[in-house]
């Protein structure tokens, strides 16, 4: 895998982006300190303290992943299974969050890149890793608090290339990843309050399906919503 690193870039997403739409054929990641316009889901913005988190874009060039969510759903288990290496506790927050003690350690945004097909995916990956204050925001945290010292950023980001190359290679089981993100996923099962554009759903978290789709019991009937433009409260 390409590894291309910058100390300050507008957003690693779009350089993937732009990598794909180029023609390359072969995965890369893009890596940088510091993002001044770092994006999240639904248009928002990562903010990032320079040099203490890891951000990453990874393109995968190709027209195999078909699935743009899943794959995001797998990349927060892969943060999770370097979690567990430390090791640390962690949960997901379908669609794109892994967590710590309840509080954002890690966001992820997958993105298919189109043009008269599938072109590729994006990924971006953020991770609070070295983090000591997040004033305006309650509900983060990082690996440093809760793990009592500081760690190199690369060492996380040489876990997700290893697991975005078998990603790559297609010697990933997608069925025992989904099975992960759901034992993990800490409102499985308890009623949640979920927006959809301008709709409000409220029910019981009852199955991811393999889609990457959220499935919901309101009072007996199944709804099933799909992670673009949702928000869980």
């Amino acid at each position: 895998m390409r590894i291309q690193k910058f100390e300050v870039v507008e957003s690693t997403n779009d350089l993937a982006r732009k990598y794909i739409l180029d023609g390359n054929k072969e995965p890369a990641a893009f890596v940088a300190e510091h993002q001044t316009r770092g994006k999240g889901r639904l248009g928002r913005v990562w903010q990032d303290d320079p040099g203490k988190s890891l951000l990453v874009s990874f393109a995968l060039p190709g027209s195999v992943y078909s699935n743009p969510p899943l794959l995001g759903l797998a990349t927060a288990v892969f943060v999770g299974e370097y979690l567990d290496l430390l090791p640390l506790p962690w949960e997901t927050k379908w669609p794109n969050d892994v967590l710590i003690q309840g509080k954002k350690v890690a966001g992820i945004l997958p993105e298919g890149i189109w043009e008269d097909g599938l072109l590729g995916v994006v990924v971006g990956v953020g991770i609070n890793v070295n983090q000591d204050e997040f004033p305006n925001d309650t509900e983060a945290t990082s690996i440093k608090r809760v793990f009592g010292q500081a760690l190199p950023v690369e060492q996380p980001l040489m876990y997700l290339i290893y697991r975005m190359e078998q990603v790559y290679e297609q010697i990933v089981d997608f069925s025992e990843i989904l099975t992960t993100f759901k034992d993990k996923f800490r409102s499985m099962g308890k009623k949640l309050r979920v927006r959809s554009n301008d709709q409000v759903w409220e029910g019981t978290a009852v199955d991811i399906e393999e889609d990457g789709s959220l499935v919901l019991n309101m009072e007996g009937k199944l709804v099933t919503l799909g992670w673009g433009e949702v928000t869980l409260r």
